[in-house]
């Protein structure tokens, strides 16, 4: 017997309506008449926030009309002046269903601590630009720009959803410079930038892996090597690494604990080994190859996020005389080293798990500093494949 997980009560007109699940699909139970067994239908569709909405709005005013002939007036649930609150509910409800559950409970919880606190009964309707400006401001005196502009996403999201449901006729929020557009006229320090994407130089590299021992020497050189992910390398199993193939499944990410789906579709790839990730990978499996993760902490059991592994990434450099940086920074050196040597962009987009080569190019573009050698081999290569015909003949013309 399978077990009803989500249950939801509607009342519409006389009758009251309880949505369960049940084999993940969505259940509908009423009753006829008082003193009756209530009726119990399937819906047929899958028990998801999405199909709820669907069931609430459609279905079950359909089943009302059939059985009375009377259909609830919808004209003032549809001239309705829905608050922050209320629209914001309709908007969750859907909008679980889209993403990852981190991203989900992240960007709810952004709501419920930073908007619903400041609009929370009011219309949407009656919302002007200069409000959002006065609530970004406010927000400003205790956060960075780049927190404040993760809230201010949120809440576009919401009114955009409330626009293309022709809830309000403009977003107030468009028409209010971002807090990304107003950091950039207040701070123009590059040095703050690179922070982000700054790859290590050879040497460096050279230090860091020399000075790394145990299991972070291992994930460091496969980061490296293959410009995984970090939350995607704590997801690795051994049955994910093709020694033969020399192939890594990637399928997998773990944050804060979960695991889920990767950041894209595209980023569900098959990475190559190359040799020195492949030493990596041996030398890791002397450690964990009896386990089912590639990786795990000093307590043997899963890592619940790499933030670990960044921290001792961070001492690891400090103690070995590089420049701190970020963990993510060793993704972006085997970007840009690939790149720079002249290694095909299709190959290098693959492997990072691009949607396409451009979005690559965009972000590794200005670090590539092309060596001279690699410069004049590319000209001979393109040279010798290229009017190979008219080349002939001009060197006989010379003669």
């Amino acid at each position: 017997m399978a077990k009803s997980k989500k249950r939801e009560k509607v009342n519409y007109l006389e009758y009251t309506f309880t949505i369960f699940e049940k084999y993940n699909i969505w259940q509908l139970s009423f009753v006829l008449e008082k003193g009756k067994s209530p009726k119990k239908k399937t819906t047929g569709l899958k028990a998801t926030p999405s199909n709820l909405l669907i069931i609430k709005k459609e279905i079950i005013p359909q089943i009302v009309e059939v059985l009375t002939g009377k259909i609830k007036n919808f004209e003032d649930e549809e001239n309705k002046e829905y608050t922050v609150e209320e629209w914001a509910e309709e908007f969750f409800l859907v909008y679980k269903g889209t993403v990852r559950p981190h991203v989900f409970k992240r960007n709810h919880r952004h709501f419920l601590n930073q908007i619903k606190p400041y609009f929370d009964h009011r219309k949407l309707e009656s919302i002007k630009p200069i409000e959002i400006e006065k609530w970004q401001n406010k927000l400003l005196e205790k956060y960075k720009y780049s927190t404040v502009q993760k809230y201010r996403s949120v809440f576009l999201s919401i009114l955009d959803k409330a626009v293309d449901n022709d809830i309000i006729r403009k977003n107030p929020v468009r028409k209010v410079k971002s807090p990304k557009v107003l950091a950039k006229k207040k701070d123009n320090d590059e040095s703050k930038k690179m922070t982000v994407l700054n790859p290590f130089s050879e040497k460096e590299m050279e230090i860091i892996i020399s000075s790394a021992t145990g299991y972070l020497r291992n994930f460091i050189a496969l980061m490296y090597t293959t410009g995984i992910r970090p939350g995607e390398i704590i997801a690795l199993r051994w049955k994910d690494i093709d020694f033969d193939k020399k192939q890594i499944s990637i399928g997998k990410t773990i944050v804060n604990g979960i695991e889920g789906d990767t950041k894209t579709d595209s980023s569900d790839r098959d990475v190559d080994i190359l040799p020195q990730a492949e030493i990596a990978l041996k030398k890791q499996f002397q450690l964990t190859g009896c386990q089912e993760f590639v990786f795990l902490s000093s307590f043997h059991k899963r890592f619940y996020s790499h933030d670990i592994i960044a921290v001792q990434f961070k001492v690891l450099l400090k103690n070995s005389g590089v420049k701190v940086r970020t963990l993510y920074n060793l993704r972006h050196t085997f970007a840009s080293q690939m790149i720079s040597k002249g290694i095909d962009i299709l190959w290098v987009s693959k492997m990072l798990g691009h949607k396409n080569p451009q979005i690559t190019l965009k972000i590794y573009a200005k670090y590539i500093q092309e060596n001279d050698d690699v410069r004049l081999d590319n000209i001979s290569k393109i040279g010798a494949n290229f009017g190979a015909n008219i080349l002939e003949e001009a060197k006989k013309s010379n003669k």
